[in-house]
């Protein structure tokens, strides 16, 4: 009996080695990555880190200045994008981002095609990122226009990993006149103010002060639901009341370091690590676990 369990185990371990990874015996776990089995109703996913368990392409493509050539880059054993790859590349030369690649199956990538536009990556160890020069930089997202990056103009959730700096600009989104989807992070009046207009602008809750996290990584989160809009940043609710202006019937496509349509002197010079964005109003319990999940990985304090 005890020759034949052995022939039995000997049979099943190699008969069936190559199916146990399709297989999750301890279905109580966590996923292995953050964006795993949080795909439904995505619009785009973009980070220097890997979100998606069969994610098999790029985070981001970078251009080298001192010759512009261009190459992709994909992400290290500790799942952040390949800085020390990066590094060789690129030797002493400045590098820009050409393409930060979606990783939400949706394929909307955020782009910029004109190299004096294209922002300036930053290949830091622990916290790599982008930013733009305040004039003209700004990526555009493919096939983004707001009307499906959103419920056709209103409901939408941002979770994203920036840090604010003191500016007159506009973060991210579409803008024309008080037509808008958009948000400054920060608007550089007397507060350092954070402002949130996912629709005509301009509603009676829209703003917090933001001075006290200047050039600080933060998480941010932006909600517009059915009724509300609402912002929070480090974990943490700044505001939530009625939305009552009306929605965006803005078509353009959403762009990241400048509210497209909007002067060009209101470009960002925000920092972008992760930007991940819903056409919904999601569970508060899945944007408070992807907050936290961001804010652990990059080991953002406080």
């Amino acid at each position: 009996m005890k020759k034949e369990l052995i022939y039995l185990f000997v049979f099943f371990t190699i008969s069936g080695y190559s199916q146990i990874g399709n297989y999750n015996f301890f279905p109580s776990l966590q996923p292995q990555h953050i964006l795993d089995e949080k795909l439904t109703n995505i619009s785009f996913a973009y980070s220097m880190r890997v979100l998606e368990s069969d994610y098999k392409g790029s985070l981001v493509r970078l251009r080298r200045a001192s010759d512009n050539e261009e190459m992709d880059f994909g992400w290290a054993s500790n799942d952040i994008v390949d800085v020390a790859a990066v590094n060789t590349w690129r030797g002493t030369s400045l590098v820009y981002i050409v393409t930060w690649y979606d990783q939400s199956k949706s394929g909307r990538n955020a782009t910029q095609i004109e190299p004096n536009r294209q922002p300036q990556f930053f290949p830091d160890l622990k916290m790599p990122y982008f930013k733009g020069d305040g004039d003209d930089d700004h990526l555009t997202v493919e096939k983004g226009e707001i009307n499906f990056v959103t419920n056709d103009g209103r409901e939408g959730t941002i979770i994203a990993t920036m840090l604010p700096t003191n500016k007159l600009q506009h973060s991210f989104g579409v803008l024309t006149g008080d037509n808008r989807w958009s948000s400054h992070v920060n608007w550089g009046d007397q507060d350092n103010t954070l402002y949130f207009d996912p629709g005509i602008c301009c509603n009676g809750t829209r703003s917090s002060p933001n001075r006290g996290v200047v050039n600080a990584w933060d998480i941010y989160s932006f909600i517009r639901t059915e009724t509300n809009v609402i912002a929070r940043t480090n974990l943490t609710e700044r505001f939530n009341g009625l939305h009552t202006t009306g929605k965006c019937t803005v078509k353009d496509k959403f762009a990241i370091g400048w509210a497209t349509g909007n002067q060009s002197d209101k470009h960002a010079t925000t920092s972008y690590n992760e930007f991940i964005m819903y056409k919904m109003d999601i569970a508060m319990i899945q944007i408070q676990e992807m907050e936290k999940n961001a804010k652990t990985f990059w080991n953002i304090k406080p």
